[in-house]
């Protein structure tokens, strides 16, 4: 018995005693009760009847009967039942927590603790990242990546945490860059339908001479500006062509005027061609070219069709 409780005393077994199950009034007897004062002796086998009960520390070895795990316990029984419930716990890993948790310092040293025994590795480069597929061969940058394996060390994330974060992270951007890549697709398309309507024959020649412009004036930085959807906008598109049409004119692009005109101008031309045409007799060796001239300004007036991007 008694090393049984030299075995048991430093799990602090005062625990299980508190609203424990010793009988009201200090039990002593083999069955939990007080002793019988008419039966000639108490539960401990001490003296006759009338005597106090006996405290039953006083029968255990020096050594141990004053240990403060026992001042809770009520009876040996109470000892046997506590060691009974502590059995699970007895050779399973712990952790103690420290007494003066409040402390930041002893906190972090406690957390650090727990992330090493529950498998943070060693150092933040031992993280494993998964591949995820992407589009366009979009990655993180290998220095996001490295900060990303910092963070998640100091904060204590297991190897499948992280892994598992970073996974959910990739696969969202992955679909939110093939939306926008989606809705780029439909912004491009819906300004060259706009723009073909209005530019009508002379669309192609306009956009040829607004990239040759870009090219040859536009910095990367431009470049980039309009490829990630600001050149899809029509008022951008419209304002470069009719910049290129101006330097054109100027010879700053090295090309030269295009005879091929929107609706609008092929209008104001026609105009003037037809009023001339009224003033010029037929025989005039002028006139066939005039007429050419107006029947060229009716089809870029009124085109029968225009090509409609998908």
């Amino acid at each position: 018995m008694w090393e049984m409780l030299k075995m048991i005393l430093p799990l602090g077994l005062m625990t299980f005693a508190e609203g424990g199950d010793a009988g009201a009034g200090g039990s002593t007897g083999a069955e939990g009760g007080t002793a019988d004062a008419g039966s000639g002796n108490d539960a401990s086998g001490g003296v006759g009847q009338g005597s106090p009960a006996v405290d039953w520390r006083t029968t255990l070895p020096p050594d141990i009967k004053d240990h403060s795990a026992l001042k809770d316990f009520k009876s040996e029984q109470d000892v046997v039942k506590a060691y009974v419930s502590a059995q699970p716990l007895i050779g399973v890993d712990k952790i103690p927590v420290p007494q003066n948790f409040d402390n930041p310092e002893v906190r972090a040293k406690f957390a650090n603790t727990v992330y090493d025994r529950l498998g943070r590795p060693k150092e933040a480069k031992d993280y494993k990242l998964s591949e995820v597929k992407m589009p366009n061969n979009y990655n993180l940058p290998p220095e996001t990546r490295e900060a990303l394996k910092t963070e998640a060390h100091k904060l204590g994330l297991l190897p499948h945490q992280l892994d598992g974060l970073y996974q959910w992270y990739m696969k969202d951007t992955a679909t939110k860059l093939q939306q926008q890549g989606e809705q780029n697709t439909k912004s491009r398309n819906e300004a060259e339908n706009a723009l073909r309507q209005e530019f009508g024959q002379a669309y192609d020649a306009k956009v040829t001479k607004a990239q040759q412009l870009l090219n040859k004036f536009a910095g990367d930085d431009y470049k980039a500006l309009l490829d990630a959807g600001f050149g899809n906008r029509p008022e951008v598109v419209r304002f470069m062509a009719k910049m290129a049409d101006v330097m054109s004119e100027d010879g700053y692009t090295g090309g030269t005027a295009e005879a091929t005109m929107t609706p609008e101008e092929a209008q104001k031309e026609l105009a003037v061609t037809r009023k001339k045409l009224m003033s010029m007799d037929k025989g005039d060796p002028e006139y066939k070219a005039v007429e050419k001239r107006r029947r060229e300004l009716m089809e870029m007036s009124y085109p029968d069709s225009v090509p409609i991007a998908e």
